[in-house]
C-alpha cells in the first residue's frame, strides 16, 4: 500500500512540477515603475530638444513608448534608434513638439501596447536625446534596467552628463495599499505631491492619531502629525517644500484600530 501512495505521489510531483514552475515563470505581477529624470543639453539647440523614452524586455523586444518629443518631420531623424525599435508606436504615450530642459516623471504600469500585462522578469528604460542638428553628435542613448517582480526595486543612478536627478522605482501592487476596507476614508491629492497637496481622511471617533512619512525601504522620514482628534473630517496640507528628494514614498496613518498607507510620488 505504502508503494503504491509512493508511485502516486511521484507521478503527481512529475505531473505538477512542471505546471508551478510555468506558473512560476510566468508570473504577472501588477505594479508601477516610477523613473525620475531631469534634462540638461550640452550645445546645440540648447535648452530645446528631442526626446524619446520606453520600455524594452531583456531580450530587446518592444513593450510601450511613453515619452515623445519632437517636432513632425525630426522625429524619424533625430531619433531614429526609438523609431528603429518602437517602429514609431506612440500607443499610450505622452507626445508633443520639441521640448526644454526640465524634470520628467515617467510612471508605467506593467502592460504593453495592448494593455495587456507583461511577464515579470527584467526590463530596461530607454531614453534618446537629441539637441542638435547633427545626427551623430549632439545626441545620447541610454538605458537603466529594473525587475518587474513581487519584490520592490529602488535605484538612484549615478548623475550623467545630460541626466541628472534620477530615481528608479518599481513597486508592486500589494505595497502601499490601505490595510482594511476603509481606504476611501484616506487619500493624499493630488498625488504626484505638489505645493497644493493635502492629506485627506475621516474619524469616527475620536481618535488618536498618527500620520508619518515612509521611503521605500520602510525608513521613517518624518513624523507629519501626532495627536488626539475628534470625529470628523480632516484636511492636512502635505508640503514637502523641496526637503524630500524627488522618489516613491508612504504616507502612513494609524488610529488606534485602524491603518492606512498610501503611495505618493515627489517630485521636485
Amino acid at each position: 500500500m505504502k508503494k503504491t501512495i509512493t508511485r502516486l505521489a511521484l507521478i503527481m510531483a512529475m505531473v505538477m512540477s512542471p505546471l508551478l514552475f510555468l506558473n512560476v515563470a510566468h508570473a504577472q505581477t501588477t505594479g508601477t515603475l516610477t523613473f525620475v529624470f531631469t534634462t540638461t543639453s550640452t550645445g546645440g539647440y540648447t535648452p530645446n530638444n528631442c526626446l524619446a523614452a520606453w520600455i524594452e524586455d531583456a531580450s530587446g523586444t518592444f513593450i510601450k513608448t511613453k515619452f515623445k518629443y519632437c517636432n513632425s518631420g525630426n522625429g524619424n531623424t533625430h531619433l531614429a534608434t526609438w523609431v528603429a525599435k518602437s517602429g514609431s508606436n506612440v500607443v499610450d504615450a505622452t507626445t508633443g513638439t520639441t521640448r526644454t530642459n526640465g524634470q520628467l516623471t515617467l510612471v508605467w504600469n506593467g502592460t504593453d501596447v495592448s494593455t495587456a500585462l507583461v511577464a515579470d522578469g527584467t526590463y530596461k528604460v530607454w531614453l534618446e536625446f537629441a539637441f542638435a542638428s547633427s545626427l551623430t553628435t549632439g545626441k545620447v542613448t541610454t538605458s537603466f534596467s529594473f525587475t518587474k517582480g513581487v519584490n520592490a526595486d529602488h535605484q538612484t543612478p549615478a548623475n550623467m552628463t545630460n541626466f541628472t536627478g534620477m530615481t528608479l522605482d518599481w513597486v508592486p501592487t500589494f505595497v502601499g495599499v490601505a490595510e482594511n476596507q476603509e481606504k476611501a476614508n484616506f487619500t493624499v491629492s493630488p498625488n504626484p505631491v505638489n505645493n497644493q497637496s493635502t492629506i485627506n481622511y475621516s474619524l469616527n471617533d475620536y481618535s488618536d492619531v498618527s500620520i508619518s512619512l515612509y521611503d521605500i525601504s520602510g525608513k521613517l522620514v518624518k513624523v507629519i502629525l501626532d495627536e488626539n482628534q475628534n470625529a470628523g473630517t480632516y484636511n492636512l496640507p502635505l508640503s514637502m517644500n523641496g526637503t524630500i528628494e524627488p522618489g516613491i514614498y508612504f504616507v502612513k496613518m494609524y488610529t488606534g484600530n485602524t491603518q492606512h498607507t498610501e503611495r505618493i510620488i515627489i517630485t521636485k
